[in-house]
């Protein structure tokens, strides 16, 4: 997001695998684009990537973020 070309985040500014068509869609309820702050879109998918996980260290993993960080973002979000 920080290395957008613009104000928004365009497909082209995307990861390639998020950026064919059919991939971008809705996330729960959040349609790409849509007014939701960045702070929603980082709760709902650490919700998702802890799901997907068996474990909240390999979860930091995925999100590269220290163990520590992920415990305190839990906690913010009552996750």
């Amino acid at each position: 997001m920080i290395l957008a070309g613009g104000d928004q985040i365009e497909p082209g500014d995307l990861p390639e695998k998020l950026s064919q068509p059919g991939q971008i869609g809705q996330l729960n309820g959040f349609q790409v684009g849509a007014r939701a702050s960045l702070e929603e879109l980082e709760q709902e998918h650490i919700r998702r990537v802890l799901s997907a996980t068996r474990s909240r260290e390999e979860a930091a993993q995925i999100l590269r973020i220290d163990p520590a960080t992920l415990y305190r973002k839990r906690k913010k979000y009552l996750l």
